[in-house]
């Protein structure tokens, strides 16, 4: 399938009566299970790629380096690949923004979600400038003919002012400022209350992406149509947190048989690259 035709697939996928369920992939390993799983699409993680490069979270590792890892999982896998690109590595400077949405397009990538919050400073950004992003995205995406599906990410729910119903006031203001400029989608993270789900559901019209938390109900956010749940850091993480069992097996017994009960094997992963 073409760029295009991914993009359209993916677009239509946040329309359909069945929720997506988005897994976050940090490398092509984790992308290529989770296409073998029968996923229809595949999201990037910014936190498990950054730490897998010896970098935090929080657009501190470089862009050129983000960029390579993306293209290698989109060109790893026929699925559509979204990208979690933080802020867009720009920190304010239009310019480079522009050229690392130029060259994030050229990947084959089909989306982007993009934070209104800056890394450095810990706050929102100024919703005149947060719009003025996606419109740029917007408007570079339809110039190389391909319709990039922006899921606009408000951390209002951790970074808003007062208490939770103003946090929540503010998410929705800034869902519908992002429709107005061109956003296909709206991401909320932070949220862990089903009711407060209902809530974002009831007043915000794009297709709502809510991440995954411990005390949020799958079954419960099916039924309030949430269209997307991502699972963010939640598998790469999972991931290291059997390989700290494994260590503490190393070194603490002489029965190692944690590292011969796996799913996965060698012929596997050789047969995934083959």
């Amino acid at each position: 399938m073409t760029q295009k035709d991914l993009t359209e697939k993916f677009l239509a996928l946040h329309h359909a009566d069945k929720t997506l369920i988005l897994p976050n992939a940090w490398d092509c390993a984790s992308a290529k299970i989770f296409e073998a799983a029968g996923f229809p699409a595949i999201a990037t993680t910014s936190s498990g790629i950054s730490f897998s490069y010896g970098c935090q979270d929080g657009e501190h590792i470089l862009p050129e380096l983000m960029l390579q890892v993306i293209e290698r999982i989109v060109k790893s896998v026929s699925v559509p690949v979204t990208a979690d690109i933080e802020g867009g590595y720009a920190h304010g400077d239009e310019d480079k923004f522009t050229k690392f949405i130029n060259t994030l397009l050229d990947t084959g990538i089909v989306g982007i979600n993009l934070e209104d919050s800056d890394s450095i400073t810990g706050k929102l950004h100024d919703l005149a400038y947060q719009t003025k992003l996606i419109r740029k995205a917007r408007e570079l995406s339809s110039k190389k003919g391909v319709h990039l599906f922006i899921n606009a990410r408000t951390d209002a729910m951790r970074l808003g002012a007062g208490g939770l119903k103003s946090r929540i006031a503010e998410s929705i203001k800034r869902a519908k400022s992002f429709e107005e400029s061109g956003a296909d989608g709206v991401f909320v993270p932070f949220v862990h209350e089903n009711e407060t789900v209902a809530a974002l559901k009831k007043e915000i019209k794009l297709p709502l992406n809510i991440l995954i938390e411990a005390t949020l109900d799958v079954a419960t956010l099916k039924q309030l149509k949430v269209n997307r749940i991502s699972t963010g850091s939640g598998p790469s993480l999972a991931a290291l947190s059997l390989l700290k069992k494994i260590s503490a097996e190393l070194q603490q017994s002489n029965q190692w048989n944690i590292l011969f009960d796996k799913q996965v094997t060698y012929a596997d992963m050789s047969n995934y690259f083959a």
